[in-house]
């Protein structure tokens, strides 16, 4: 089973399954929007979940995308009335269009099975000293738990933050790491290529 299918068949469920991680959203947000504002993209962004949390931190404008064309539905649903929103069912590899201020990727970077590729990718749509954070609404512990009951193939295990930073060091500057039972995060901010 590919990501998009699993996605698109558990996407009904997802606002119910996920509903209860605001403070790490929150917390994510908070240390990813630059003092005064800025163009945001939401990487994997699923039903939208992390885009009111942006948006309450200061984000200007925001752009999800997400491989799941059910899930974008639920975004668009939610959003479609606010002209600063903006969601588009991608594969966040293929994008070409760069320029973000900051990227988040909320419950996601386990997905993209090389993460080297994955930074590499980030970092060419960041503005020169964009961050990037990717942040999970509880621990690697329970997070790798999870990802052992998905289907083969669609996600690989998180190593410690600080071992995944390292993987990032050629592109970020990175300058927060949380790796407790509560909360999983890894911010930095884009090198100058």
């Amino acid at each position: 089973m590919q990501v998009l299918e699993y996605y698109d068949s558990i996407a009904q469920f997802w606002d119910m399954d996920y509903a209860d991680m605001e403070i790490a959203r929150s917390v994510a947000a908070a240390v990813s929007v630059p003092r005064g504002g800025g163009y945001a993209l939401d990487i994997g962004c699923g039903s939208g979940s992390m885009i009111l949390d942006l948006l309450n931190y200061g984000a200007c404008e925001i752009e999800g995308v997400d491989i799941s064309g059910a899930m974008i539905e639920m975004a668009r649903d939610k959003f479609y009335f606010d002209p600063r929103i903006s969601v588009t069912q991608a594969d966040f590899m293929e994008l070409e269009q760069g320029g973000y201020d900051f990227a988040v990727g909320f419950n996601v970077y386990h997905h993209f099975l090389c993460p080297k590729s994955f930074i590499k990718k980030a970092h060419s749509l960041l503005r020169s000293g964009g961050r990037l954070t990717v942040a999970y609404g509880f621990g690697r512990k329970q997070t790798n738990q999870l990802i052992e009951v998905q289907p083969k193939g669609i996600s690989r295990t998180l190593l410690p933050a600080a071992e995944e930073a390292a993987v990032w060091a050629k592109h970020f500057n990175v300058d927060i790491l949380c790796d407790t039972d509560e909360m999983y995060l890894i911010s930095g901010r884009a090198l100058e290529a």
